[in-house]
């Protein structure tokens, strides 16, 4: 998993590997939105014109419409958290495999847990891209 520190605030990292640690920073900050059920943050990850494909949304464009399908999410499960298991970066790409943990809301004794892997793809700091991929019918 890579795990760069990351750059302080103002400076542009430099050497070995450094162009991928913007992606990656720009990645986890989503997660980090995504885990404080904070759908403005992730709203201001997404490019205005983000395009979002996953199982469920085969094309959903726009920033404040997936920052909807989050705030969909975190309304139907409450406790809804993501956890990484692995992240790597090439170039402006990064790929996640994490899981999806939570209690559906109305059903608190059936925990639910899903894979996911997402393939971001990041400009100038924004998620321009987000491709997920999830088996739909996993408990």
């Amino acid at each position: 998993m890579s795990s760069p520190s990351p750059a302080i605030a103002g400076q542009m990292p430099s050497g070995p590997g450094a162009p991928e640690i913007e992606p990656i920073r720009t990645v986890e900050l989503k997660f980090s939105a995504f885990n404080r059920h904070d759908a403005g943050a992730i709203e201001a990850l997404y490019a205005r014109d983000a395009i979002l494909h996953s199982p469920d949304y085969p094309e959903l464009a726009g920033n404040s419409k997936i920052a909807d399908t989050y705030r969909w999410i975190f309304d139907a499960i409450p406790d809804a958290k993501d956890s990484i298991v692995t992240m790597e970066s090439t170039a402006n790409y990064v790929y996640v495999q994490f899981v999806l943990s939570g209690h559906l809301k109305g059903a608190e004794n059936k925990p639910v847990s899903i894979r996911i892997m997402s393939v971001y793809t990041i400009k100038d700091h924004l998620i321009v891209s987000d491709s997920t991929y999830y088996d739909r019918k996993a408990p």
